[in-house]
């Protein structure tokens, strides 16, 4: 192993030496065999209060001794230069919070983490039963309590779908036998008898007989097996062939209960004692498919080559809440571990907690560390009687005893492999890969048959369904809401200073203002935005709470005016109210757009110094200071993406059946629009080609002589015109002397809407098919159906995130999905236009530079959440993973997505970037995966 880290110090006390070496002689084995035969208890590690100014700890609370001691552990099993030696998985307190909050049980973040970030050249971690059973808790959950139970051909259904998702051979299966059933919006293409004809043949032979044989496997290997029948073990139901079914089985067993009462409404499930009960049976049946999975990776074997890199231990580590007892979900996952490691006699993982001496555990507890080492040492075999935790106390150093005495400890050593276990394999069977490249490269154009020209996304027109509604509450009631919940926020951080004497600061928000009426929320992001704000400043006290190195945080709230046209001044203010002493203003979120306004604005506060996060503005021109980033993806990005888009997409439609891609584009800008005029540029030099531009300033005129060429003229060229009416005209031309024409829309939506007016009824292509394309300005008012009953329409259009429920969404999205939904509704006009997850996550960047400046310096001043910002930050967000490198203003292949409006609502048909961190990585698109993503340099 290379690069050593230097010693740590994080636990003290009599027997600390003696412990940390048991505990990595646990994780690295000796003996290999070891990791197949002597299971371990787990450990839980109970930090006692200590007087304060006295020993290493003076003054450190217990739960922040416990916290250290966690953190400490964890770097024992990490890199010096980040990645992990041996697989682990750490969850903290804010892990925890999460869990508790979405009410899932915590063994499903135990398993993720687990296959996060593997150590290199070990190979993937497969955990099969565990991924069945997180399918079918996810089933549960999805159907929410009191709802009508699930069968068991639709639990098995549904898993199934997952299990595709997961498997490139199922899925190609599926795809060979027509793919999800035709629906009347989107009709089967073929010649009548002979498509129904394949249809009968193909889908029994594709997809109902491998996804029977999957769920018989299932059945025989879970219910059937003496060897792998763990859950017949833990049902008592006995082994071998019976008439009962698994999925039939676990439908019955993860079914929610319907809460009672008086609380009925879904955000009640999981707090009464029937939710709790669901909650333990849930751990227990994730847990021990875990375990099952765990002892399997981790048996004796020396031919396979991934066997062979499975020397050590998975190591779990924990952090207990203050109070621990049931409600915990690290106190249930311990209380539910030892029953199933002992009946699985599972000798593959290792389990240390730590928490405050105060918290509830059932276990033997030991005098001293030095007793839970030597258990960790001798442990042999399959234990004789209950694998109760053991508790071993973490007790402050002495009084006059310094740090230096406290044990220094380096980290694990397991062996390093000069290659993956899939290397070894391809060097094996290299002559025969050759081979059968050659003859696919032959074959494959031989068996592709025809062009492909089926249309992108489906049917156009008709009326969106299950689209979002405008609601009855006024614009203004709905933002005072949203504000309100910033001011509850704040009093409580107010309160958390003055009682605990937390460390809290300032996040200035800079935002539009709202609008006037409900037509006007289509087209006006103050409300989302703010409600973004306002979850965030939620979650991130919620964690403060719960961790004394992070930091509390106030949102102080500013309108710049309608159309930002006060930004400037209000830029001014901030920069003000900043350079006074004790102000606690440590950046600013702001700008959901890119106009002229908000670009002085970022001129005057980078002048000041002041850091700013960005959260839907997207303009490229926005960047004129070092102190500006934003979390949304910018022009160019988009453009390049949008150009490809149309270039390779079949969106073009002839009329008859059939669509191709675009031959030529007609761009729609706003020359004195900072946004317009930038993305509409972009979109054309990306375009390349047969290309012309049509300039159109709303309430102005600009003139009516071309830049470049004559109208008519052909080429590419730029015109400009003085009405709305002259701008559909002159679409009408360009569409009719290359019916190939897309329409590149990059002026706003109020102006699109007027264009749409009259293009359909008073230019002379009446009747004719008009395919646009469009950027995230249209998504409200789109997603709203402002542009519906238009069947001549197929519209395209960008937004930032997926739909709500996409299962490309990670975990923090979906929890956010929910959060959102939970507080404003499912229907809710903005739950899938993106603006709030920008915000929220522009909250979270910025409260992660102030977090590392905190933990880094001990001080939250601006210049030191500048240089934290500078040096990098990358995090899961809502909307996508957030990977800013040093220096980076803008985060690497932010997601971006492309949505077709068909009668079953918006579908997305084109979602490109890094949705998540590892298993969320888009880079390719196309209805097989044909094309690639356009990735930033």
């Amino acid at each position: 192993m290379s690069g050593r880290q230097v010693g740590t110090r994080f636990l003290e006390g009599e027997g600390a030496d003696e412990f940390m070496a048991a505990f990595k002689r646990a994780v690295v084995p000796a003996d290999r065999r070891a990791a197949a035969r002597d299971v371990l208890p787990p450990v839980v590690l109970l930090a006692e209060g200590g007087e304060s100014g006295e020993g290493d700890g003076g003054g450190e609370d217990p739960g922040g001794r416990a916290h250290r001691a966690m953190r400490g552990l964890e770097r024992c099993l990490r890199r010096e230069r980040g990645g992990k030696l041996v697989p682990y998985a750490a969850l903290g307190a804010a892990e925890a919070a999460r869990a508790v909050r979405g009410r899932r049980p915590l063994t499903l973040a135990v398993g993720q983490r687990l296959c996060e970030d593997v150590p290199p050249r070990t190979g993937r971690l497969r955990l099969p039963d565990f991924q069945l059973m997180r399918d079918v808790v996810e089933c549960a959950l999805e159907q929410g309590p009191g709802a009508q139970s699930l069968t068991g051909e639709q639990m098995r259904d549904r898993c199934y779908e997952g299990r595709r998702r997961r498997g490139p051979v199922l899925r190609a299966l599926w795809q060979l036998g027509g793919g999800d059933p035709p629906t009347v919006q989107s009709p089967a293409q073929g010649p009548g008898w002979l498509a129904l004809a394949l249809a009968a043949v193909a889908r029994p032979a594709f997809q109902v007989l491998p996804r029977w044989w999957w769920a018989r496997r299932c059945t025989r290997r879970l219910l059937w097996s003496g060897t792998t029948g763990w859950f017949a073990d833990w049902r008592g139901s006995g082994h071998g062939r019976r008439s009962e079914e698994f999925f039939e089985s676990a439908a019955q067993l993860v079914e929610l209960p319907a809460p009672e009462g008086e609380r009925q409404d879904e955000s009640e499930a999981g707090h009464g004692p029937e939710g709790e009960e669901w909650l333990s049976t849930v751990e227990q049946l994730l847990l021990r498919a875990l375990l099952a999975d765990l002892k399997a990776a981790a048996g004796p074997g020396r031919v396979s080559p991934w066997r062979r890199r499975r020397a050590t231990r998975f190591t779990v580590l924990l952090e207990l809440g203050a109070d621990g007892g049931s409600g915990d979900p690290a106190a249930r996952f311990l209380s539910a571990y030892g029953t199933a490691a002992e009946e699985l006699e599972c000798a593959a993982t290792v389990v240390v907690a730590t928490g405050p001496a105060g918290v509830v555990v059932p276990g033997e507890r030991c005098a001293r560390l030095s007793d839970a080492a030597t258990a960790l040492d001798h442990a042999t075999g399959a234990p004789e009687g209950g694998l109760e935790p053991l508790l071993a106390p973490l007790v402050p150093l002495p009084p006059g005893v310094r740090s230096g005495t406290a044990p220094r400890s380096g980290p694990v050593s397991p062996r390093d492999f000069r290659m993956g276990p899939v290397a070894e394999v391809v060097l094996e069977g290299v002559a025969l890969v050759a081979v059968l490249g050659v003859l696919g490269a032959w074959l494959i154009p031989m068996t592709m048959g025809g062009e492909d020209e089926s249309c992108l996304g489906g049917a156009s027109g008709g009326p969106l369904s299950g689209r979002a509604e405008l609601g009855a509450t006024p614009p203004r009631q709905q933002y005072e809401a949203a504000a309100l919940m910033i001011e509850e926020e704040n009093k409580r951080v107010d309160e958390a200073v003055l009682r605990r004497g937390a460390e809290a600061r300032t996040v200035v928000h800079i935002g539009a203002e709202v609008a006037k009426d409900q037509e006007g929320q289509r087209y006006n992001g103050a409300v989302p935005e703010l409600r973004g704000i306002a979850l965030a400043q939620r979650a991130l006290n919620d964690e403060a709470r719960n961790d004394s190195q992070k930091v509390w945080l106030r949102v102080r709230m500013l309108n710049g005016g309608e159309g930002y046209k006060d930004a400037e001044r209000r830029a001014r203010q901030v920069v003000e109210e900043a350079g006074r002493k004790g102000s606690g203003i440590i950046g600013v979120v702001a700008f959901s757009q890119s106009l002229k306004q908000t670009q002085a604005a970022v001129r005057e506060l980078g002048r000041a110094k002041i850091p700013m996060v960005g959260t839907t503005a997207t303009a490229d021109a926005m960047n004129v200071s070092p102190y500006y980033r934003r979390v949304a993806p910018t022009n160019s990005r988009e453009a390049r993406i949008e150009a490809d888009f149309a270039h390779r997409g079949n969106i073009m439609d002839g009329g008859s059946g059939g669509c191709s891609p675009a031959e030529a584009a007609v761009v729609v800008q706003d020359p004195a629009d900072l946004y317009s005029k930038e993305i509409g540029n972009f979109f054309a030099e990306q375009f390349g080609g047969d290309w012309s531009k049509l300039e159109y300033s709303p309430g102005g005129r600009s003139g009516g002589a071309s830049e470049s060429g004559a109208p008519g003229s052909g080429g590419n060229r730029v015109t400009h015109e003085d009405s709305i009416k002259d701008v559909a005209d002159a679409v009408c031309e360009r569409i009719k002397a290359q019916p190939r024409t897309v329409l590149y829309w990059a002026s706003r939506a109020r102006e699109f809407t007027a264009f749409l007016d009259v293009f359909g009824d008073d230019t002379s292509c009446e009747g004719r098919k008009l395919t646009v394309l469009g950027g995230n300005e249209l998504t409200t008012a789109a997603l709203s159906g402002e542009y519906e009953a238009r069947p001549w329409l197929r519209l395209y259009h960008t937004a930032h995130v997926l739909p709500a429920g996409h299962p490309r969404g990670s975990d923090v999205t979906q929890e956010f999905n929910a959060e959102y939904a939970a507080a404003f509704g499912a229907k809710d006009l903005w739950r899938n236009d993106g603006r709030a997850a920008l915000a929220h996550d522009a909250m979270q960047l910025m409260a992660a530079a102030a977090n590392e400046a905190f933990a880094s310096t001990g001080d939250v001043e601006r210049s030191n959440v500048q240089i934290s910002l500078d040096n990098g930050i990358s995090k899961e967000g809502a909307s996508g993973y957030l990977d800013f490198g040093r220096g980076a203003k803008v985060s690497r292949d932010k997601p971006l997505v492309i949505l077709h409006h068909t009668a079953k609502g918006s579908e997305p048909v084109l979602f490109c970037g890094s949705f998540a961190q590892n298993t969320g990585r888009v880079e390719r698109w196309g209805p097989k995966g044909e094309f690639a993503c356009p990735k930033d340099g």
